[in-house]
């Protein structure tokens, strides 16, 4: 939007947009309106935006807007990651970095006029003792068995550790549209770029569950497909297998499949339908599946083929089952969220869930 003078200028509307809040909730919070009930959260939120984006109720603006530097910005200028510059805006001494690449992510903050978010900081300072678990929903059942019995886990690992847990999606996430912010975030299966966003707009310790990011200086809980593939190959008796799965979000994780299978096959399903044909045209095939229901699905056509079907439980331990124990990633992951809220950074970063032989 333009003033007659023609010059940008920041309106309500995007103030209200970026705090998910009508535009009346805005103008209510800067006309300081104490006859409206708003919570105080919601007040901390919209003058924290206002403040960010340089909006001045009812002035003009003299020149155009300019684009707002972010911490990405930043870290592709100085060569570092965004978790390095997070760590130096925040004046964390207890992260080893050189004080030549601190003065110079300082250096280009000053020159940038980068100035982290409020709410950012608020974040980072707040304790209570509340956790968020963030997992994908799937248009397969069996792919949503798997989330839901990691979420169930890492719930019960958390609950064990005093915290309360909440479910927020990546979208209420993304946009900070929560009752309550938590004090760190479990993400199970998303995309980096959907892992990276709830980073740039959360600024709160984060684990990668179920899935892998390339930054080392996050926590991430993963299976160790090279295990998990050579134990199957030693169950089944076999050299070569099909690996079946449905495709994941995550793409460095599916990357992560393929390059321990190398040689062996895999296939990765879209509908029942082409996993029956495929099955049925490979009737020599050892196969090995991700998820219970994809071989149950399957099972009247395995009759000559060997297979197995891995399960997140010892409860389904039985000959036709690899058990892969999702309690031992859910402890994990917990312990490693934990050590992520206590700083204490020198703990092990990555840890690999390998299956009961």
């Amino acid at each position: 939007m333009k003033h007659e003078d023609g010059k940008n200028n920041i309106t309500i509307a995007e103030i209200a947009k970026r705090a998910g809040v009508s535009s009346a909730t805005v103008s209510y919070v800067v006309s300081d309106r104490q006859d409206v009930k708003i919570s105080e959260q919601t007040r901390e939120r919209i003058l924290a935006i206002c403040k960010e984006l340089g909006y001045q109720k009812g002035a003009k603006r003299s020149s155009a807007a300019k684009k707002q530097v972010t911490i990405d910005d930043i870290a592709r200028e100085a060569g570092v990651s965004t978790a390095t510059v997070s760590y130096i805006v925040n004046d964390r001494k207890d992260v080893k970095i050189s004080d030549e690449t601190r003065k110079k992510v300082l250096q280009i903050c000053n020159l940038r006029q980068y100035v982290p978010s409020p709410i950012a900081r608020l974040l980072a300072g707040k304790k209570n003792d509340l956790i968020g678990i963030c997992a994908p929903m799937s248009s397969h059942s069996g792919q949503n068995a798997r989330y839901y019995l990691l979420l169930q886990l890492l719930r019960n690992a958390l609950l064990e550790k005093g915290y309360s847990v909440i479910l927020p999606s990546y979208k209420e996430l993304r946009e900070m549209r929560l009752q309550e912010n938590p004090e760190g975030i479990l993400c199970i299966d998303l995309t980096e770029d959907e892992f990276y966003a709830i980073k740039e707009n959360c600024f709160v310790p984060i684990v990668a569950v179920d899935m892998i990011v390339s930054d080392p200086l996050f926590f991430k809980a993963y299976t160790d497909h090279e295990a998990l593939i050579k134990t199957a190959k030693q169950r089944l008796q076999t050299s070569e297998i099909t690996f079946v799965t449905y495709p994941y979000r995550n793409k460095a994780y599916m990357d992560d499949l393929r390059h321990a299978l190398k040689e062996d096959r895999l296939c990765e399903v879209n509908s029942l339908s082409e996993l029956r044909e495929y099955i049925l045209s490979h009737p020599s095939d050892s196969f090995v599946f991700s998820e219970p229901l994809l071989a149950e699905a399957c099972a009247p056509l395995l009759k000559n083929n060997k297979f197995l079907s891995i399960v997140g439980s010892e409860d389904g331990a039985s000959q036709s089952n690899l058990i892969l124990p999702f309690q031992e990633m859910a402890k994990h992951a917990s312990e490693m969220l934990q050590n992520a809220i206590m700083r204490e950074e020198n703990k092990p970063h990555t840890y690999k869930l390998i299956p009961l032989s």
